[in-house]
């Protein structure tokens, strides 16, 4: 495009020179011709003057001189003028001077002296004496004709044009001196001229197309470089100024522009900054967001409306309600009724298919208005389940707290009377054993003693799990953190032959986390992990950046958790292992909440089950 619109001014320019040029070229060929034409035939008319007028006073001075012989009346006029007809015709002098001149002048075409009639007395041609004259027109009907008429008579059909001068005797008409001049003759002179003229302005309008060209070139050339900088700056590449030499218009515009490259560059650095937060920001948004322009054209989709709808933006963007919305399920119906309809709803639930990423969706919608007329149309789509899943996870935090608070009171006034019961129960065993009958009770003692340890360890467990935890910051990589709790957990993986994998998936960004309490959280996990496959399996780690956050996914091949106890997974003391203590996925969850992150998991029966962490990077701390 840049190319050809250099060209097209390029071609533009130049040819209005030429055109110019030509114009005044022609005007001026033409005014030329006009001279040289006129000259031409006026040259020709002296000519045939000078050639009538001899012939005219050779003619008079032999009429003058001829004798009546005495046989003719000198009264009767028509003798005498039969008998002076005839000495003209047989004038061998005045025949002469016609033939040659003939003979001498190109223009000529013949020189006659005809009577009444244009009949022929005398000719140059001698054999054409006694036949009429063909008509001629005079010549300065051709001399005092327009240009483009004498060229079209000189170069058309053949004819004569005649100068003529009568000779009076007696005051009578005698006869007619007459030259003729043919058009072929006229040509001929006028030719010349002609060619002449046309060679020179087709040499004038060449070197004025070769001079405009070259002129165009050399003032356009700036162009090129501007235009080159266009394309650069609509491509978004612009990143050196036009350096263009000049304090001319060109300089001018070159500056112009170098200034609004500029412009341009931080608008665009804005709009990009713009663009990454908002994209950031629907990447993140569980919500779905549709917004319609005023003629109902979809101009902005985020990802998990796109998710909701099962189909890309690049689908959806641009299309009308009744096009994005076609299908016959619940929610297109809803939709398109919304939109035919103009109606706002809030919160109304709507089922989606078995297919669709969730299994039911909270619909809003708005219509913007501004006086009287359409402006805007907006839909959001909220994941049920999703909340549903929020709700009870602050549910379990705020029971969690709840229990914390209240086992943490409970735990410290048991303690001390555990303490003191097995001080007393040392001093009993004691005493019994300084008698016979000490030995009997003594392995009650023991279990006795053995109880009392153990409701002291649990004590002890509760005072841990409620004891306010003090968080040490620091920049960890995650995937040398999983790396460390593979170490501390490969003795028990190998007790449950179970192969530890860790897939990374490109480098992760730096997270400030407590390197310990992470540690003891993914160890509990992976731990878990391998307990629950019996039979040996896989143990399969995978972090992912994502926008604002890392994610970690632990995924094994184990026995799967119940339905039935999914909702207690991560209450504490619950457990589905023998000979668990319920503490190790309640303290992972606590830790993951003091890290501002969040922990769900997906399971199947006999399938395995796959818990996901996301912790946000260091830039969202």
């Amino acid at each position: 495009m840049r190319v050809s619109l250099k060209v097209n001014l390029k071609v533009k320019l130049t040819a209005l020179i030429s055109l110019l040029v030509l114009g005044v070229v022609l005007v001026t060929s033409a005014l030329y011709l006009v001279s040289s034409v006129h000259q031409t035939i006026q040259g020709v008319q002296q000519i045939g003057t000078y050639i009538r007028d001899e012939t005219y006073s050779r003619a008079r001075t032999m009429v003058a001189a001829t004798r009546i012989p005495p046989y003719i009346d000198p009264k009767d006029f028509d003798e005498v003028r039969a008998f002076i007809r005839v000495q003209l015709s047989q004038d061998e002098g005045l025949r002469s001077l016609m033939v040659s001149a003939v003979s001498y002048s190109p223009i000529v075409d013949y020189v006659a002296i005809t009577g009444p009639g244009r009949m022929i007395l005398v000719h140059n041609d001698p054999s054409v004496i006694g036949q009429p004259l063909p008509p001629a027109r005079p010549l300065s009907d051709l001399l005092n004709a327009g240009l483009y008429r004498q060229l079209r008579i000189i170069y058309g059909p053949i004819r004569d044009y005649e100068l003529d001068l009568p000779l009076v005797m007696n005051q009578q008409p005698f006869c007619d001196i007459r030259v003729g001049v043919s058009t072929v003759f006229l040509a001929a002179q006028v030719t010349p001229h002609l060619k002449s003229a046309l060679e020179l302005a087709a040499l004038v309008i060449l070197l004025a197309t070769v001079t405009a060209g070259l002129l165009s070139f050399r003032i356009l050339r700036p162009l090129a470089a501007i235009s080159q900088s266009v394309d650069l700056l609509a491509r978004g590449e612009f990143v050196e100024p036009v350096k263009i030499k000049s304090e001319d218009e060109w300089g001018a515009l070159s500056s112009k522009l170098n200034l609004l490259g500029e412009q341009i560059r931080g608008d665009k650095a804005a709009y990009l900054a713009l663009k990454e937060n908002l994209d950031q920001l629907f990447a993140n948004l569980t919500d779905g967001v549709m917004l319609f322009d005023s003629k109902d054209r979809l101009v902005l989709v985020t990802p998990a409306a796109s998710r909701f709808l099962n189909r890309s933006a690049e689908e959806l963007l641009h299309r009308t309600p009744a096009e994005i919305f076609s299908d016959e399920k619940p929610l297109s119906r809803l939709l398109r009724q919304v939109f035919q309809e103009r109606n706002s709803l809030a919160g109304h639930r709507v089922d989606l298919s078995e297919d669709a990423a969730t299994s039911s969706v909270v619909v809003t919608t708005h219509f913007v208005r501004d006086r009287g007329g359409l402006v805007a149309g907006l839909v959001m789509l909220r994941d049920a389940g999703t909340r549903a899943q929020l709700k009870d996870q602050i549910g379990l935090a705020t029971k969690l707290a709840a229990l914390g608070r209240l086992t943490s009171g409970v735990a410290h006034e048991v303690k001390n009377p555990l303490s003191a019961m097995s001080i007393q129960i040392e001093i009993v065993k004691s005493k019994l054993l300084q008698h016979e009958q000490g030995s009997e009770v003594q392995p009650q003692l023991d279990i006795l003693t053995e109880e009392i340890r153990r409701l002291d360890r649990v004590v002890k467990t509760l005072l841990d799990f409620t004891k306010p935890l003090e968080i040490h910051r620091t920049e960890i990589n995650l995937t040398d953190v999983v790396r460390e709790v593979f170490t501390l957990a490969e003795p028990q993986a190998q007790k449950y032959n179970v192969k530890l994998i860790l897939e990374p998936n490109g480098a992760l960004p730096p997270l400030k986390a407590d390197r310990d309490l992470i540690k003891q959280a993914l160890l509990n996990l992976v731990l878990n992990g391998c307990q629950a496959m019996p039979r040996g399996g896989e143990l399969r780690v995978k972090p992912r950046a994502r926008a604002r956050s890392v994610e970690l996914e632990i995924a094994d091949q184990g026995v799967g958790i119940p339905e039935k106890d999914r909702q207690k997974i991560f209450s504490l003391f619950h457990t589905t292992k023998p000979g668990g203590t319920g503490v190790g996925l309640a303290m992972a969850f606590r830790i993951i909440q003091l890290h501002d992150g969040s922990i769900d998991f997906s399971s199947e029966v006999n399938q395995g089950t796959v818990f996901r962490i996301s912790l946000p990077s260091q830039e969202t701390v």
